[in-house]
């Protein structure tokens, strides 16, 4: 009688706490509501909002005060969908898709948007979702007594639909940048299948700042003659979304008695991922290994050789991850002594295979390099570069990225701890419930790799130009849930088929689910994309411009950014020219490389371009603890805003837009004193 009283308290909390989470967010939407919508003038849709946030706000109190009461309601609403059947599924569906998708992509939304806070934006979002998990409780449940069970399920499905279709809201024909790297990104993907579509000496390389990895998976769509940037835009959403599913969907497949469970794992899955996001090349490789690991020998090693070239060629810093994934399926898993001989002899496959696509990669070189050059700074306080270090081990450590920051808002160590250690504990329980085993051995295996991933992790993201989310945890959280399905494969998918839980494993399962939805809508941000009235007058300056610098023929066209311009045909005729790409000038601004700037300066000097399309530069040297990404700011505004508009000056800027036309000023000016590095050639 006592847990039973005890749970019954801890139901009562737990609904009390979430009608102050609706009410605050009712609160923060009304107000939003009412600057957008004026509810002062009585307007029909503000009484229409109004109305839906009081339902919300009632709905959220009753379930929390009076749950008998609203029992008798749920009771009498499930006489009057009696009818509907096995169809209410379809009401399910529709509220768990339809609603995200509609307030996503609502006509006029973005526009709302552009006059408020995207803070404000996200409450209304989150708002919405409320909305869609009530329509989705409605119809789940078969009882009275809305189940715990039933109450996650109506939570995590709009949750993962906001987080699939959220992707797809930058799907445009828009020809400008969406984002700060955006316009650039797709030139870079476009360059390995689609070279044609630029006018340079066709025996001459072209480079782009991007890893081999990501330019095949998102370049892929350039392989289709003529494809326009709506589809590559396309493509780029189904790269961030897909590989999620495919990699959540097989993990959590078996065992085949807990597939009905391991639908809704499989979806928080692709919840806690996103809450990186994680890179869909690193995915992808840890999907063949997990495929590998399920397959026979042979098919196992070519699965894992695939995994492990991915990896490596991606990125020089995730060059053992597929062996250590490949030791975490096999040796990791291992529960008792006598069961070892066999994991060996499965690793001395998989591993061996793993390494081996890593090794052609030649990130290797790449990896010793940057290490070499990390000691070099610990010993001489600065760090020997090389051709192959890319000058990660000269950049900057910004610490205070640990802690809360306006960079993210968590800060890495609170950011990392909400998002594992509801799995870490969950674990536990399993381990105690008997329900997951390991040979202690296996034990330390796992723990030795998952604090390895984690300490890289962390030093990747207070490395200048990261620290905004938890992207650079990426080996580590995957290895999480690698780790996660070893246990549910063993015995841990009892627990959660079984539902019979204590009151703080109720509390565990409600925090499980809930956790990943605030980086979900801290990171959903509204998209605003201009209608072709505001954008098309850029266009055509940026065409007249360029038509006039190539008629007076005084020198070259620099599209430091907006190179997706030429890449879709926007403005045509343009040789092109590689140099001085705005992601490259960012990353070498942020490790002062004193060579690369010198070029440019002589470059700036000599007045080398006769048109440069950039982004707005502004001066505004700005505080780490006031501004995010305020280092990356500075560092920029030094190396690469104060030199250029030394020596080019703005003749067209459309800030809304973010981009601005330079030409080179007529008038001598001494620009020592802004230079970082004298001009060379």
């Amino acid at each position: 009688m006592g847990k039973e009283t005890g749970q019954n308290f801890s139901e009562a909390v737990l609904r009390v706490f979430a009608a102050l989470v609706v009410t605050w967010g009712a609160y923060r939407a009304f107000g939003f509501w009412y600057l957008a919508a004026g509810l002062k003038h009585l307007s029909p849709a503000a009484w229409a909002r109004f109305a839906l946030l009081a339902f919300l706000v009632l709905a959220g109190w009753l379930w929390a005060l009076a749950p008998a009461f609203l029992g008798k309601i749920l009771g009498l609403w499930l006489k009057i969908r009696a009818p509907l059947g096995k169809a209410r599924w379809l009401f399910v569906l529709l509220a768990a898709v339809g609603v995200p998708i509609a307030v996503l992509w609502v006509p006029g939304y973005s526009k709302v948007y552009a006059k408020h806070s995207p803070t404000d934006a996200v409450v209304v979002w989150a708002v919405a979702y409320l909305l869609a998990a009530l329509g989705v409780l409605l119809f789940l449940t078969e009882k009275p007594e809305v189940s715990l069970r039933e109450g996650l399920v109506s939570l995590l499905l709009p949750a993962a639909s906001f987080a699939f279709f959220g992707a797809y809201t930058k799907v445009s024909s828009y020809p400008f940048a969406l984002s700060w790297s955006e316009g650039n990104r797709l030139w870079d993907y476009s360059l390995m299948f689609g070279r044609s579509r630029y006018i340079y000496p066709a025996g001459r390389p072209i480079p782009a700042h991007i890893d081999p990895g990501r330019q095949f998976l998102w370049g892929l769509v350039f392989l289709i003659p003529g494809v326009g940037i709506f589809w590559a835009r396309l493509w780029s959403a189904i790269m961030f979304t897909v590989p999620y599913l495919l990699f959540a969907f097989t993990a959590f497949w078996k065992p085949k008695q807990a597939r009905r469970a391991g639908v809704f794992v499989a979806l928080w899955a692709f919840l806690f991922l996103r809450q990186g996001p994680i890179y869909t090349p690193l995915l992808l490789s840890a999907w063949l290994i997990l495929l590998a690991a399920d397959s026979a020998p042979w098919l196992g090693a070519v699965l894992a050789f695939v995994g492990g070239y991915l990896a490596a060629v991606t990125r020089f810093t995730w060059v053992l991850a597929p062996f250590l994934w490949a030791a975490m399926l096999t040796l990791g898993a291992v529960r008792e002594q006598k069961d070892f001989r066999n994991a060996w002899r499965k690793f001395a496959w998989l591993g061996s295979a793993a390494l081996l696509g890593s090794l052609i990669s030649g990130s290797w070189l790449v990896l010793f390099s940057t290490l070499r050059g990390f000691l070099h700074k610990m010993l001489y306080g600065s760090a020997a570069l090389t051709a192959h270090s890319d000058f990660a081990a000269s950049q900057p450590l910004i610490w205070d990225r640990l802690f809360p920051n306006p960079t993210f808002q968590p800060g890495i160590l609170l950011g990392v701890l909400l998002a594992v250690v509801p799995v870490l504990v969950l674990l536990g329980v399993w381990r105690r419930q008997g329900l997951w085993r390991l040979h202690r051995w296996a034990l330390v295996l796992d723990g030795l790799i998952l604090a390895a991933f984690l300490a890289v992790g962390v030093l990747v993201s207070l490395k200048i130009g990261g620290g905004s989310n938890l992207h650079n945890l990426d080996m580590f959280l995957i290895s999480l849930v690698l780790l996660a399905v070893v246990a549910w494969r063993q015995e841990g998918w009892r627990w959660a088929v079984s539902a019979n839980w204590r009151t703080a494993e109720r509390w565990l399962a409600a925090v499980l689910v809930v956790v990943p939805m605030y980086f979900l809508f801290l990171g959903l941000m509204p998209h605003q994309i201009p209608e072709e009235r505001w954008w098309k007058p850029a266009l055509n300056a940026v065409r007249h411009y360029v038509h006039k610098a190539q008629s007076e023929g005084k020198g070259e066209i620099l599209f430091m950014d907006q190179r997706q311009l030429l890449t879709f045909g926007f403005v045509k005729g343009v040789p092109l020219v590689p140099d001085y790409e705005k992601k490259l000038m960012m990353d070498e601004a942020m490790a002062g490389n004193k060579d690369y700037f010198a070029k440019y300066y002589h470059d700036l000097a000599k007045k080398r371009f006769a048109l440069m399309i950039t982004p707005v530069f502004r001066i505004d040297y700005q505080q780490e603890s006031s501004h995010n990404f305020a280092a990356e700011n500075n560092a920029w505004d030094r190396w690469v805003a104060a030199p250029t508009l030394c020596y080019y000056k703005p003749i067209y800027t459309e800030k809304h837009l973010g981009f601005e036309i330079l030409v080179p000023r007529r008038e001598t000016r001494d620009c020592s004193r802004l230079l970082p590095v004298p001009p060379s050639p």
